[in-house]
This record gives structure tokens, C-alpha cells and sequence, in this order.
């Protein structure tokens, strides 16, 4: 059979179309001519020269380059022989419908550098002889759900080449024509330079571990942003991804990586999505990255879950991470940012290195607790919660989440109050389990976990005292932080001590630097270190009672005394000559007499001289009526005056004296209200 290689070219130089047969010696036809006149001119210089029945029958490879068409010749779907079909830098937009059926032979088909942009369905349907199809360097945004996709179509095609267009998603139809390929065969697929970022399932293709499919499908420099896009995509677990990567007899699972106990076979499909240009190193692809790095380190490096490119791909996000090589970046750094049922000012992230949620809330002036938090990923994962410096938090009320925590801060808070469910809820936290950092995947100690102790800080607070209840509770098994706090230390909280010291004796808390806030005397001083009477008894006060107790024994007994001699006065004053009493109020003051004598005249004789004989020789100066009034003056006035000028006023007693009482005692008033 002749081999015919009709070329047909621009030529700059010449302007008019030409057609030159240069090899006619070796059969080889070879057509060169410049860009033809019009596209008409164009299409019917081919149909012309391909309606010779013996060169239309007999060519094996047509290659077309460098022209206006836009279209393929209908000529050239009439070539039942053809074997190749190069289309090179044309100006193509599309490819025919029902065309290349017919092109029972042809085993390759190149199209690069023009203007397609899809590839509808029904372009290859029964089309089962091509074994090559390279479309890359075109402007194809789309391609028909059943293009590739139809397992029946294509069965010989190993080389797909679509790289350096405009793709933005993908179908599973890579896996697809790998189930024709074998492990000494495998189908290649070159999708790099697109735009691909999204992975669809449209066709609902079911994928079979039973049929391993064998193809090496290239996605490198794309906008994958994560690995597990494509299972989500495809709707597949990580399970049956592992599958289809091997030849479906046996293929490892995550546990048996992560104990080192799983054995190397063969790749099958292959996906590279080296070098993505938005790749975001969260924790997304964690099942990828520990797969791998277990799989890098302990099994063959070619190995690697499928994700061999990991080690050469570059962070893109988060921008603490940008262009850093994935292998570079520690486990515990790939963490996702989590918005569902996030508390307002707060920051959630999922940490699966740790299988923790950790809600920060710190100074995000929370008034109470949250209700709700974003769920937990699984039973293993665990919350770190920070709920710390609200200063506007003044109750620590119970939470339905506190069971499914391993760590509560609310410290440096102004928590007064912590409600008793909430005291009943610290000893069900959870406890989580650590591997440690000391031993690595494939030591000697690898099933060896650290428990950790589910802990409270509740240090920096206000709280005072506790509910006596919380004795109910065993909390020996959390860690309490409770320092700091303004602790009252008075006689009815005595019971704390015996808490504490329980705490202290468990070894669960730290409550040594536990120190009272009141009384004064007991400020600063260690509540395990104190003893009920500490609490109870103040030495000041017992001092101040006995000095109190004597100080009014003695009082006591002076009033009594004092009372005893004022009821015995006169019998003291008569037996003795004593009047405990007597004392001059006046001295110092201007004073006449010492006494005056008021007595009725009718009484002068003889007891009113008498009395003032006897005072005058005790050496008191007696103002008395006979010898001292003035005379010409009213007797009134004469007491007034006599009063007023005396310390003491003396009157004698008796029914004469009585008679001038009304005298004697208006004198009086008058005398007194003039002092």
C-alpha cells in the first residue's frame, strides 16, 4: 500500500496557491502552498485533491498545518484507510459529528495549537481503532459526559494528551479507559496546564475494586486545592481509593500503615496532582499526609498511597505555610478553620494530628458560655476549649458539650459562681489518649500511649467559696487549677480544707498555692496547710475577750461598790464623820459664802443658831438671814441674791418654813434661771 504524506503549508513568499508534487520517486505526495485566497477556495482544493479514488484509498498519513480551516473537510471523513490525521495549528473550533466512525483505521489523531474548545458527545462513538489522541495546546473548556466515558468506545486508545487547555473539572472517564489497561500497559493521561479544580461524578460511575483499572493520569499544574476534592468528587472513600490505586487483591488500610505492618504491591491507577498551583495545606488531606509520610518512611517511597507527588507539592494556603514543601510541614500544622455552629468572636479549628476541635474564645467578652459548638468529627476527636480573660463572666453554668471536652479554661475570668451540674459534669471530661513524642511509627514502644487527664483551670477568678455538694463528686480525676482566687477562709467553710487537701493527696490537682483572700489574719495563708481551727478561732479575738470579760469584771464590781457606799452615805457619814460625796463643785468661782441658811424666822431660836454655830466652827462662811440681808430690801430679793452668792443652800425643814414654801421656792427658780 502506498504511503502518501500530503502536507499542506503556508508559504509566506508566494502568494498564490500551488500544488507541487516533490516526491514522486519515493510515493510520497508532499503539497505546499501559502494561505489560500478563502476558506472556499481552501475546502475545495482538498476535495479536489482528495477525490482521486487510488490516493483517497491508498493514504495512510494526512498531516494539514498552518491554514485558515476552521473545519474538517468532509473529504477527509470518506478516508477509510487513514491511519494518522495531523491537524496542527489550524484554526479549527470544533471537530465533526459522525465523522470519524468512519475512519475505520486510524490510529492517530493530533489536533495541537487551534481553536477547539469542546469536545461534544457522539464525537468517538464506535470509534474503537484509535490508539493515540493528542488535543493539547487548544482552547477545550468542556468535554461531553460520554466522550470517554462509554467502556465500549475506544478500547484501544492508550494516549490521551488534552494538557495546555482550559479544563475546570473532571469526570471519573481516566479510571474508565484504565480498565483497559494492564500492568505492563497502562493507559497515559496528560491533563496538566488546565484549570482543573473540581472533580465530578455526573456519570454516577460505580467503581469496582474487583476491575483494576491501570492508567497514569498526569494533572500536574492545576488549582486543585485538596486531594480528598477528588473523593468527594467521585463519591468514593478513602477505602476504595486505596483499592483502585492496586490491583484489587490486596491493598493496605490506614491502621495497617500506621503500624508498619503493611507490605508493597503494585500501583495500578495513579493519580499526580504534583505542582498544584492552589493547593491548600489544611487538614483536609490529613489521611493523605500521615498515609505518607508512614508509607515514605517505612515502606518504599514509591509506594506512598498514591500520593508519591506529596514530597514535591507546595503550600499555596494558609499564607503561614505558602511555598513550603508539604514533606517540610508538621502533622500538627495542617488544621482546619471551622465556621458551622462557631461561637460569635470565637475561632474553632480542627486539629486532626491531636483529634482535637479547639474553640478559642479567649477576651471575646462572653457574658456565659456558648450552647452549641461545631460538632465533633468523630468519638475520638475531643475539645479544647479556651474560654479564659472574659472578664464579663460571671457564672460558669453546665454545658452538654463539658463530657465530650478534654481541656476547659475559663481562667482569669470574674467567675464567682460555678453551678453544681457543672461540678458534677468535670469527673465524665474526657480523658485522651497521646502517643509519645519520643517514639516514633515503627518503634519498639509504638503501641504505647500517654493518658492524659482531662483538665479545669478555674485559676484567676473571684470565687470565694464552693457548694457544700461538690464533696458528692469525685474529682480525682481531673486536673482543678484553682489559684488565685479570692478564697474565704471562715469558720463555715471550714469543710474546704479536708476537699483540698483530698484533691492535693490524689495528686490529680495542684492545690498547694491555694491561699485564702479572707479574713485578714488568714490572707495568704495555704488552705492545705490550715487546720478547722485556723478557720474557726482567731487568737486576736480570744485576747480581745479576755480583756473585754476582765475590764467589764471590774466595772462590774466598782459599780457595785460604787452603788453600795451611795446607799450607805449617811450611815458612813454618821459613823465616821466620811461623805464619800462631799466636794466643792464651785471652785475656782467668786463666791460669798459657802452655804446659805434658809430657815423660817419663827425657827431662830433656837435650832436655826444652832445649825449656824455649828457650821461657822467647822470653818464654813454662812450667809443667814438675821445678820447678813440687806435691810430696805424686799425678802425675795434678798434670797435671790443670798442663793446666787452661795456654793450650797441649806433649808430648814419645818411647818413654819413650810407655810412660806411659795416664798422660798419662787426665790429659788428666780435664782437658779439667773445663774
Amino acid at each position: 500500500m502506498l504511503t502518501t504524506d500530503l502536507a499542506l503549508q503556508s508559504n509566506t513568499l508566494n502568494k498564490r496557491a500551488e500544488l507541487t508534487f516533490l516526491t514522486p520517486a519515493s510515493n510520497g505526495v508532499d503539497v505546499i502552498g501559502p494561505f489560500l485566497p478563502t476558506f472556499l477556495t481552501l475546502i475545495q482544493e482538498l476535495d479536489l485533491l482528495l477525490s482521486d479514488n487510488e490516493l483517497r484509498g491508498n493514504l495512510l498519513v494526512l498531516t494539514i498545518t498552518k491554514t485558515p480551516l476552521t473545519q474538517v473537510p468532509t473529504s477527509i471523513c470518506q478516508m477509510s484507510n487513514l491511519q494518522t490525521l495531523v491537524l496542527d495549528d489550524n484554526r479549527l473550533t470544533r471537530l465533526p459529528d459522525n465523522c470519524f466512525t468512519n475512519l475505520t483505521a486510524l490510529r492517530g489523531l493530533q489536533a495541537q495549537r487551534t481553536n477547539i474548545t469542546e469536545l461534544q458527545d457522539g464525537f468517538f462513538d464506535g470509534f474503537n481503532s484509535l490508539k493515540y489522541l493528542t488535543l493539547s495546546y487548544n482552547m477545550i473548556a468542556s468535554i461531553g459526559l460520554h466522550v470517554f466515558s462509554n467502556p465500549n468506545d475506544l478500547v484501544n486508545l492508550t494516549w490521551i494528551a488534552l494538557h495546555q487547555n482550559r479544563l475546570r473539572s473532571r469526570e471519573p472517564w481516566p479510571y474508565i479507559r484504565g480498565l483497559h489497561g494492564s500492568p505492563s500497559s497502562r493507559i497515559i493521561v496528560w491533563l496538566q496546564n488546565n484549570l482543573i479544580s473540581e472533580f465530578t461524578n455526573n456519570i454516577e460511575w460505580q467503581f469496582n475494586c474487583s476491575r483494576p483499572s491501570y492508567a497514569y493520569v498526569d494533572i500536574q499544574y492545576n488549582n486543585i486545592r485538596h486531594l480528598h476534592d477528588i473523593l468527594d468528587g467521585w463519591h468514593m472513600t478513602y477505602d476504595e481509593w486505596y483499592c483502585i490505586m492496586h490491583d484489587g487483591h490486596y491493598f493496605p488500610t490506614v491502621h495497617s500503615i500506621r503500624r508498619g505492618t503493611a507490605q508493597l504491591v503494585i500501583l495500578a491507577f495513579t493519580l499526580n496532582c504534583a505542582h498544584s498551583l492552589t493547593y491548600h495545606c489544611d487538614c483536609t488531606d490529613y489521611g493523605f499526609y500521615i498515609t505518607s509520610q508512614v508509607s515514605y518512611n517505612h515502606i518504599n517511597p514509591y509506594f506512598m498511597l498514591n500520593t508519591n507527588y506529596l514530597p514535591i507539592m507546595r503550600c499555596s494556603q494558609p499564607l503561614s505555610l505558602a511555598n513550603r514543601l508539604v514533606s517540610d510541614v508538621s502533622l500538627n500544622k495542617f488544621v482546619c478553620e471551622l465556621s458551622e455552629r462557631c461561637p460569635p468572636g470565637c475561632r474553632c479549628v480542627l486539629r486532626p494530628a491531636n483529634f482535637t476541635v479547639h474553640v478559642y474564645c479567649s477576651a471575646a467578652n462572653l457574658s456565659s458560655l456558648p450552647l452549641d459548638l461545631p460538632p465533633l468529627p468523630s468519638s475520638q476527636h475531643k475539645y479544647k476549649l479556651d474560654f479564659s480573660n472574659n472578664k464579663l463572666l460571671r457564672r460558669l453554668d453546665h454545658r452538654s458539650y463539658f463530657v465530650s471536652s478534654y481541656v476547659l479554661d475559663v481562667s482569669n475570668c470574674a467567675v464567682s459562681v460555678v453551678d453544681f451540674n457543672a461540678w458534677q459534669e468535670f469527673p465524665m471530661m474526657s480523658s485522651k489518649p497521646e502517643k509519645p513524642p519520643a517514639l516514633l511509627v515503627g518503634d519498639k514502644g509504638k503501641n504505647y500511649y500517654l493518658v492524659v487527664m482531662p483538665v479545669v483551670f478555674l485559676h484567676g477568678n473571684q470565687m470565694e467559696s464552693l457548694p457544700f455538694n461538690v464533696t458528692e463528686s469525685n474529682l480525682t480525676t481531673v486536673r482543678l487549677t484553682l489559684e488565685d482566687n479570692p478564697w474565704k477562709c471562715s469558720c463555715n467553710n471550714r469543710w474546704m480544707i479536708a476537699w483540698f487537701k483530698s484533691l492535693s493527696l490524689a495528686a490529680s490537682s495542684s492545690v498547694d498555692h491555694v491561699f485564702c483572700g479572707s479574713p485578714s489574719r488568714l490572707k495568704g495563708r495555704s488552705i492545705v496547710q490550715s487546720e478547722e481551727v485556723d478557720f474557726c478561732v482567731d487568737p486576736s479575738m480570744t485576747m480581745l475577750k479576755i480583756v473585754l470579760s476582765s475590764t467589764v469584771s471590774v466595772m462590774a464590781g466598782l459599780l457595785v461598790l460604787g452603788c453600795t457606799v451611795y446607799c450607805l452615805r449617811i450611815r458612813l457619814f454618821k459613823r465616821w464623820k466620811f461623805h464619800p460625796f462631799d466636794r466643792d463643785e464651785c471652785v475656782g468661782e467668786d463666791m460669798d459664802y459657802d452655804v446659805f441658811l434658809c430657815c423660817s424666822s419663827e425657827d431662830d431660836t433656837p435650832h436655826g443658831l444652832r445649825i449656824l454655830e455649828l457650821m461657822e466652827s467647822k470653818g464654813y462662811r454662812v450667809c443667814y438671814h438675821e445678820r447678813d440681808f440687806l435691810p430696805g430690801e424686799r425678802v425675795t430679793d434678798n434670797m435671790i441674791q443670798s442663793i446666787i452668792r452661795s456654793k450650797r443652800t441649806v433649808c430648814l425643814l419645818s411647818r413654819n418654813f413650810l407655810r412660806r414654801y411659795n416664798l422660798v421656792s419662787f426665790a429659788y427658780v428666780y435664782a437658779v434661771h439667773a445663774i
